[in-house]
């Protein structure tokens, strides 16, 4: 069966949903996307668009660690205290 509807939604955009990307500044790639970089909202193409996610997801992933790993450091010296009381 064809994909007769595959694109509709880009077809309605000027020029096919393709400009230049508010991050990396390539030409003529599809900028679907909106981004708030600067306080401003950007069109971005899908390349930055998983950057900014990776980098989002990495971020979260060390201040969990961080997170973790200060919680038993604080717990600690009260653990201590109770024994010798």
């Amino acid at each position: 069966m064809s994909k007769a509807h595959r694109g509709t939604g880009i077809r309605k955009e000027p020029n096919h949903g393709r400009g230049v990307c508010g991050i990396c500044g390539t030409e003529q790639i599809k900028t679907l996307y909106e981004q708030d970089v600067d306080g401003k909202k950007v069109k971005i193409c899908k390349f930055c668009k998983a950057n900014l996610k990776n980098k989002a997801r990495a971020e979260a992933k060390v201040a969990k660690k961080a997170a973790a790993a200060a919680a038993p450091a604080a717990e600690a010296p009260a653990a201590e205290e109770a024994p010798s009381a």
